[in-house]
């Protein structure tokens, strides 16, 4: 009696120091362009870095804990539809990136009735190191096409997709973000 008394307190107390530490790792961060453009939710570990250039350019980098493990670059592109978008993309700018690889292209599902593309691919860098990227592509408005390329190492960014795709479907723009609160 005495020894399950004690095993089911260390267990209550082991659970106890172990619940900080799994609500920690779920903790978003709300990054906002320096632009006004849009945000993101950022998921424990990702940095949202803004530099500033010579000429007063904004530059915005996205990164999970380093570059090398992961990094988001945000672009825009015109096209009517995300996966038409998608495969010109790839037929003209991805596919040349060295020793290309191409995984996926598919439909993602944004919530809410809308919908965008994933492009999933793998390639090495200039050193030879495999990497991996992952590019969603969503409707901005219906000309513009917003594009988030995530690129990193792959056994790094190949087990963060749930990170990824939580970022893709954070993406809100401000103007959105606006009509939203006007509806209200």
């Amino acid at each position: 009696m005495i020894r399950s008394y004690r095993f089911y307190s260390l267990l209550v107390l082991f659970a106890a120091l172990l619940a900080p530490a799994a609500f920690a790792q779920s903790a978003t961060e709300v990054f906002e362009d320096p632009d006004g453009k849009y945000t993101l939710n950022l998921p424990a570990g990702w940095l949202g870095i803004v530099n500033t250039d010579g000429l007063g350019r904004k530059d915005v980098n996205i990164v999970y804990k380093v570059r090398e493990n992961g990094a988001l670059k945000v672009r825009l592109g015109e096209g009517a539809e995300p996966m038409d978008y998608a495969a010109k993309d790839e037929q003209e700018r991805v596919r040349f990136a060295p020793s290309y690889d191409k995984l996926s292209l598919e439909k993602f599902l944004l919530g809410g009735g809308k919908s965008g593309a994933l492009l999933s691919y793998d390639y090495k860098n200039t050193a030879g190191q495999l990497f991996t990227g992952r590019v969603y592509y969503l409707r901005g408005d219906e000309k513009t096409i917003y594009v988030l390329q995530f690129t990193g190492r792959r056994n790094i960014l190949g087990t963060l997709r749930s990170h990824t795709d939580a970022i893709a479907r954070s993406f809100k723009l401000k103007q959105d973000e606006a009509k939203q609160a006007e509806k209200k």
